[in-house]
């Protein structure tokens, strides 16, 4: 239920280089159980399906970090804090993830403590620094994001994820006892990423494929039907941009299968997006990814990940019988400026209900319906513009200087 430029935020990296092992001599390294912990609750921030936490480096900078399945070390995608931190660099790597470009270059830096609220402390630890922000997670997100971290926390606790209620859960192993009436699912660890067997039923056909379970994902499933044997790609599909990754656009399409079965959970009409080859595929086929399931499908449920185990718990949330819907105005907009208080359409689809209206790229959006930044999140706006078809869209707009009012109404495309 969110726009389609950051419906596959998917980050997911190959490492093209050895990291680094822990320094000789130390005794400790990465996150530590306190004593006697039992549990410790994080809020978190939940924006376009993607989970935000709070993560203090060297116990002095305080950043917002994506808690994401898919990836292995941290990452810093703003080297200016890094330079803040004076942080030790020990290589420069080359990395692959979601996009056209092959590879992108980041420097990998060891002996980080890393802090999370509730007093858990992780001691030299490693982190990847992008050279330059090539996701642009703060202009996509509406709100300051600074990094994404995930095995790290994934590995040494017992994590559920309570999107009702928007808090982060972290258990201690020893001792930990399964949520009553939730759904119990094997995983498979691979890559220190997790799996789960899911349906896809299309066209009267059904096909088991094991799908990586990515809270880095906002899309609700993603499939590489290249890898697929039984079904195909949706008859009525639309050509997009599905978002962004490292290495820059994954332009697909997106469609709808029949249904997704998990476990005994079963959807109809989910929303799945399909890479075109090149773009995100090659990425799947050396990471052993068929497809993935986002947080589109995944807010449906407070999930808990048990990786000691190697299962994942699922309880129906209250959103677990909504809709999964698209945009619907076909133009896309980001936050910009030093605030993050502005909005402006980056693209916009040709036939459009807003390029019908007269809405064009780089036009900057005052309101949509009323709403801006200053008293919605982009989140907030992002869901109008998919909410219903046929509603009326009343947007303002400032073109090289002159005010504008643009009407439209919403229609779905598939």
């Amino acid at each position: 239920m969110r726009n389609p430029v950051i419906n596959a935020f998917v980050f997911m990296l190959i490492i093209n280089a050895c990291l680094y092992s822990p320094v000789k001599g130390q005794k400790e390294f990465g996150f530590k159980v306190p004593d006697k912990m039992k549990k410790i609750s994080i809020p978190f921030e939940q924006h376009n399906n993607l989970i935000i936490i709070p993560v203090t480096l060297n116990r002095f900078l305080m950043l917002k970090f994506i808690l994401d399945t898919g990836v292995e070390t941290a990452i810093l995608t703003e080297k200016i804090y890094a330079d803040i931190l004076n942080l030790n660099y020990v290589r420069e790597i080359s990395i692959s993830g979601p996009g056209i470009a092959d590879s992108v270059r980041a420097l990998a830096a060891a002996g980080i403590t890393f802090s999370l609220p509730g007093g858990i402390i992780g001691l030299n630890m490693n982190i990847l620094v992008l050279q330059d922000d090539y996701l642009k997670l703060s202009e996509s997100i509406g709100d300051e994001v600074h990094g994404i971290i995930g095995y790290d926390i994934f590995s040494k606790f017992i994590v559920e994820i309570n999107y009702d209620n928007k808090i982060l859960n972290l258990y201690n192993p020893d001792g930990y006892k399964a949520p009553k009436k939730a759904a119990k699912i094997p995983i498979k660890l691979k890559n220190s990423k997790p799996f789960i067997n899911a349906s896809l039923n299309q066209d009267q056909k059904r096909e088991n494929i094991d799908f990586m379970i990515d809270t880095g994902a906002s899309h609700a499933a993603l499939v590489d039907y290249s890898n697929v044997s039984t079904i195909d790609l949706p008859q009525k599909k639309v050509k997009t941009k599905l978002g962004r990754g490292i290495a820059g656009e994954i332009p697909g399409y997106l469609g709808r299968m029949d249904s997704v079965k998990i476990a005994g959970f079963e959807f109809d009409k989910v929303l799945v997006s399909a890479p075109f080859q090149g773009a995100y595929n090659k990425v799947i086929k050396r990471g052993a990814r068929v497809g993935t399931f986002g947080g589109e499908l995944l807010n449906r449920f407070n999930i808990t990940f048990d990786y000691h185990n190697k299962f994942l718990y699922m309880k129906k949330g209250k959103n677990y019988k909504e809709d999964f819907e698209y945009d619907m105005s076909g133009m896309v907009i980001n936050a910009t400026g030093i605030n993050l208080d502005t909005l402006k359409v980056i693209s916009i689809d040709p036939e459009s209900p807003a390029a019908i209206a007269g809405i064009k790229k780089d036009d900057t959006v005052l309101s949509v319906n009323g709403k801006n930044l200053r008293t919605h999140n982009l989140s907030d706006i992002y869901a109008l513009l998919q909410s219903k078809d046929g509603r009326k869209i009343k947007v303002k707009i400032v073109r090289k200087g002159e005010r504008m009012k643009k009407k439209f109404q919403l229609k779905r495309k598939i």
